[in-house]
């Protein structure tokens, strides 16, 4: 049982880890679209889309710290 429950959280890791990095690479994205524009975009609109994705990221990150939390107080102990 407790096999079970370490391999579920080993998969809900990957998952936020990927999402996380989705996140991260179009934060990057929108940056680069930014900075490559022929003509000027709002600038408070694109702080808005950047400052969304970076909320995003820092909650799945949390997230990600408490599965991780989880995960090693469900461990056998290693003394």
């Amino acid at each position: 049982m407790k096999l079970t429950l370490i391999n579920r959280l080993d998969a809900e890791e990957q998952e936020l880890m990927q999402q996380i990095q989705t996140y991260e690479a179009c934060t990057m994205a929108v940056l680069n679209m930014a900075t490559d524009q022929v003509r000027p975009l709002h600038k408070f609109a694109v702080e808005d889309i950047v400052s969304s994705l970076h909320r995003m990221t820092v909650e799945l990150q949390t997230e990600l710290l408490h599965l991780r939390l989880e995960k090693a107080l469900c461990q056998p102990s290693k003394h």
